[in-house]
């Protein structure tokens, strides 16, 4: 990944960034990749990947850098609202999935018309809760198992400061190291006394062998959900909703 902060080319007012193929002499003379990639860069705020820009290009002996000279305006980068810089620190970061190199690589499917599916989990007794995580029944999405896991008092960033929650994928543990599953979610946090839910949900996301669970270390904090009066435990109880819709699988090519 190439990046020029100050922008590259047309680029004036952004930053640009490029995805670079290396390593070309262990190729043929002639030869093609075909790639598709995202450019993400990190929201430090609310804990989240967004997707800044993507394409898909073949890169090729003649043409081995594919990205964009106006990938992010330097007016959003640089907005504290935003979250991308934090501390004068930014995290960017690339989604990267060869769907051919020369007959032999990997298949991308992209899935049209997926149906959100929706999946409770009701959680009692919450203040009695000892462990350090516990998980919600397995549900099942365009035939793929998942499950939300909540760390009632935080994960090891949050120091009891605020309670996580991710979704994870079941079956990514048996997925082979080419096998990834593309998901689209957000989780709620259910109002019980009639007012707003508490909702997180970000850019669609890879699972994979590597990557089981995504989500927010800092969904809440733990100050503001055992707050009777702004209505998330009521009678030692909440309420976990997860939306979620599966959007691409990559398979290797057999």
């Amino acid at each position: 990944m190439i990046i020029y902060p100050d922008g590259d080319g047309d680029g004036a007012g952004h930053i640009s960034v490029y995805l670079a193929i290396i390593g070309k002499t262990s190729l043929h003379a002639v030869w093609e990749v075909n790639v598709s990639f995202s450019f993400l860069i990190f929201d430090q705020i609310h804990d989240s990947y967004n997707v800044m820009k993507g394409m898909e290009r073949h890169f090729r002996n003649i043409k081995t850098e594919w990205g964009f000279s106006k990938c992010i305006s330097h007016k959003t980068f640089k907005d504290p609202s935003n979250g991308y810089l934090v501390n004068d620190k930014c995290v960017v970061g690339v989604d990267v999935y060869v769907i051919k190199n020369q007959g032999i690589g990997e298949c991308m499917s992209l899935l049209k018309g997926t149906k959100l599916y929706k999946h409770e989990w009701k959680i009692t007794k919450f203040t009695k809760l000892k462990k350090k995580v516990y998980y919600s029944e397995e549900f099942i999405v365009d035939g793929y198992k998942w499950k939300l896991s909540l760390y009632p008092t935080g994960d090891n960033r949050q120091n009891g400061k605020n309670i996580s929650v991710f979704l994870e994928s079941v079956d990514a543990k048996g997925f082979n190291r080419q096998k990834r599953v593309q998901a689209k979610f957000g989780i709620s946090l259910k109002n019980q006394i009639g007012g707003e839910h508490h909702k997180k949900s970000g850019s669609s996301n890879w699972y994979s062998a590597a990557t089981k669970g995504w989500g927010w270390s800092s969904f809440m904090s733990c100050c503001e959900f055992n707050d009777t009066k702004k209505g998330f435990l009521i009678e030692d109880c909440c309420i976990l909703e997860a939306e979620v819709s599966v959007v691409g699988v990559v398979n290797s090519l057999t």
